[in-house]
């Protein structure tokens, strides 16, 4: 039989009792730190997902990059042809041409995909360096700004915007020999 206090449950440990609001307040504060616990534990898992992504893209920028260099590198026809394409456009062939213009193409598509990456945080800040140190170098190049001058509109155009804001200044052809200092003897 019930007593007349029918919401009461009376604790055998304690030896008190506690009312059905106390019971929903101690379910409202344990649900509460079960709450807190499941979103520490998806900070966590997010914390680490972003760190996976970040590698995934590092590595597949090597890879991409590697790619491409090795397109040139990998020929000696290519490496010509790259060469004297980045001092003079016009001395290539029609078909040179074609091939320096398909290189420096996927050379600014692999800029244009590593600053979105960058951008969106999928890049790590050393290899976003690394990646615009070179597209500095490269629109210094005779060349490189020739093929900019009849292709950037296949571009976006914010990287449009930052490609032409990169420094227009050189130092030294990209490959040219190192320059030997003066001897002081002869």
């Amino acid at each position: 039989m019930l007593s007349p206090n029918s919401r009461a449950i009376v604790t055998r440990e304690m030896g008190h009792r506690m009312s059905l609001s106390d019971l929903a307040a101690i379910g409202s504060f344990v649900s509460g730190v079960a709450v807190l616990a499941s979103l520490i534990f998806v900070g966590f898992q997010l914390r680490q997902n972003t760190k996976a992504i970040r590698a995934e893209a590092s590595q597949a920028h090597a890879q991409n990059w590697q790619q491409i260099t090795m397109q040139i590198a990998g020929s000696i026809d290519a490496a010509r042809i790259w060469r004297l394409g980045l001092n003079d456009i016009e001395s290539l062939t029609d078909d040179e041409r074609v091939q320096f213009y398909a290189f420096a193409g996927a050379m600014l598509r692999f800029f244009e995909g590593a600053r979105l990456q960058w951008r969106h945080g999928q890049l790590d800040k050393e290899h976003w360096h690394n990646v615009e140190n070179t597209a500095a170098d490269f629109a210094a190049e005779p060349g490189f700004r020739a093929y900019w001058a009849v292709r950037h509109h296949w571009l976006s155009p914010g990287f449009q915007q930052w490609y032409e804001s990169l420094s227009q200044q050189r130092v030294q052809d990209l490959y040219s020999k190192p320059r030997q200092a003066a001897n002081s003897g002869t």
